[in-house]
């Protein structure tokens, strides 16, 4: 009887344990921490809304002044690790499977969005570091002199570098003058000077690519491709809503780019991730975002983006950038985008390729060179 009475406790401890378990799940799923797709009649509410936002944000922002931080590390295989160990580090030793850089510069920057001018004042913070992400041996710390300054108009671009150096002490420096076309601008101006509103956007901007999206749907009942839809989940966590778009692509026959983008009511609907994957599932691109509010506009506050690639979709390269001292909306000091904020001194050269025109530098003015 004994017995009997103590399986009995032991059943009933059991399956209170269980229905104990059963209701910390139940309860975690009512939470809402998991992503439900949402109702198709929604779809076009949502990324009208998130469209909407993004750009009506996008459009607060008259002039932007600031700091970037940014730090940059990527890593090299095979033979293009050995070109990079033989010329550019000490190259002491064993020639290492990989190669990792490391590279820290600030761009201190100021945007007159309206007008479309764009000045850049980039140097390095510290040497590049070179090691070996296998072993963790040094392949050198080496010197890393870089001080650009670069002002963008929407008819030309004006790039100031080294080009006499001694030591950590600049010597001369060389501005180049040249036209600006759309066809140039990733070419010429580098990601540094133009337009930092771009540094927001997940590329075509979303207000543009939304749209041409709900076209397909009205036209075709759905967005999708070879099989693989469109979808929208959502998720709400207290006060906090935020959806997750996945758009597939197709980059050849039979092989695609899934694109994941997740928006935030803390950020009011802004980006905060993206991820891109291939057909396999496979991590290819990713990118963050936290957010600054300054009155009712989002600044980025950090952002990463990491770039993976081969068959194990090993990180190559990884952006951090750290946004401070942000001004939104205030007067930009008179001179920012004037040739005399290229940091030249007398006797320094600047080249109008526009004009066909060499000059002198001297107290301020241009005084054209001898030829």
């Amino acid at each position: 009887m004994g017995k009997r009475l103590l399986n009995k406790t032991k059943l009933c401890t059991v399956i209170l344990l269980i229905l104990l378990n059963l209701a910390v799940v139940k309860g975690s799923e009512n939470t809402g921490t998991n992503f439900q797709p949402v109702p198709p009649d929604q779809v076009t509410g949502i990324l009208t809304m998130i469209a909407d936002k993004m750009h009506n944000n996008y459009d607060s922002i008259k002039t932007w002044q600031g700091k970037i931080d940014a730090t940059v590390t990527i890593i090299y295989e095979g033979p293009e690790a050995e070109r990079v160990f033989k010329d550019n580090t000490n190259a002491v030793g064993e020639t290492p499977n990989r190669v990792k850089k490391r590279r820290e510069s600030t761009v201190e920057f100021a945007a007159d969005c309206e007008n479309g001018s764009f000045y850049a004042n980039k140097f390095s913070r510290s040497p590049l570091r070179y090691t070996d992400p296998d072993s963790g041996r040094s392949l050198g710390i080496i010197p890393n002199l870089v001080h650009n300054r670069t002002i963008a108009t929407t008819e030309y671009i004006i790039s100031s570098h080294v080009s006499v150096k001694r030591g950590d002490s600049i010597i001369a420096r060389t501005a180049i003058k040249e036209k600006r076309t759309s066809q140039e601008e990733c070419s010429t101006c580098g990601d540094d000077v133009f337009d930092p509103r771009s540094l927001m956007s997940t590329g075509m901007p979303l207000w543009e690519t939304y749209p041409l999206i709900l076209q397909y749907i009205q036209k075709n009942g759905d967005y999708s491709i070879d099989g693989h839809s469109l979808r929208i989940e959502k998720r709400v966590d207290g006060t906090t809503t935020e959806y997750r778009v996945e758009i597939p692509g197709a980059v050849s026959p039979g092989q695609y780019l899934f694109q994941t983008m997740v928006f935030s009511s803390e950020n009011d609907f802004n980006v905060t991730l993206i991820e891109e994957r291939r057909t396999d599932g496979k991590l290819f691109l990713k990118k963050t975002w936290s957010y600054e509010v300054i009155g009712s506009t989002y600044l980025p506050k950090r952002t990463t983006t990491q770039n993976f690639k081969g068959e194990n979709a090993e990180l190559s390269y990884d952006r951090e950038c750290v946004y401070t001292n942000l001004q939104l909306n205030q007067a930009i000091p008179e001179g920012t985008f004037s040739y005399k904020n290229l940091g030249l001194k007398n006797g320094d050269k600047f080249v109008d390729k526009i004009a066909d025109m060499a000059y002198i530098y001297q107290d301020e003015n241009l005084i054209p060179a001898d030829n």
